[in-house]
């Protein structure tokens, strides 16, 4: 289920072959005093930042996954890192952003592209969601410092580790810099 039906493609550039899964980019990360938030995530939400309005600059094709049911307000996006009307929204109840059969079938559409994987949860949903996506053939990068690891910093080091070897691991600054030699 998509909290946005259309199909809107955005405009093509140099980039026309890449997409960007945004995974929980709720409140509940960044709100002092809830479960699921951490000090740091300040700095993630800032190249979270960096990294979607570099990606639609550049027409890449935007999803985002969160959990639901989502706890009232702090299930709503982070200021400045909403949905825009042509990003579909995939609403979870599982881990794995491929729980939901409409992502799946979206992100089938990727094969063969790349794939960038920024938001919160790296120790459970999106290490869930790059697991099941490298399962569905696809070649994922992560963008270190766009991932929020939550109060468990030890948990995201593991993850770091699990996933290295399946995944590339790239800076939302070293993933702009290649941007700007492709443009120039």
């Amino acid at each position: 289920m998509t909290a946005s039906t259309l199909t809107f493609r955005p405009r093509r550039l140099p980039y026309a072959s890449r997409w960007l899964i945004c995974m929980d980019l709720q409140r509940e990360y960044v709100v002092p005093g809830r479960p699921r938030y951490a000090p740091g995530n300040s700095e993630v939400v800032a190249s979270c930042a960096r990294v979607v309005a570099m990606a639609r600059e550049d027409g890449w094709r935007i999803v985002h996954s969160q959990l639901h049911p989502a706890e009232g307000m702090f299930g709503a996006p982070i200021e400045g890192l909403r949905p825009l009307i042509s990003e579909p929204v995939f609403f979870r109840r599982g881990l794995s952003a491929f729980a939901n059969p409409a992502f799946a079938s979206e992100l089938r559409c990727a094969r063969g592209e790349e794939v960038y994987l920024i938001g919160f949860s790296l120790a459970d949903t999106c290490i869930a969601t790059a697991l099941a996506g490298i399962d569905e053939g696809l070649s994922l990068t992560l963008v270190e410092d766009a991932l929020g690891a939550g109060p468990a910093l030890e948990a995201a080091d593991a993850a770091r580790t699990i996933l290295q070897p399946l995944v590339q691991l790239v800076s939302s600054r070293s993933l702009e810099h290649r941007r700007l030699e492709v443009l120039s």
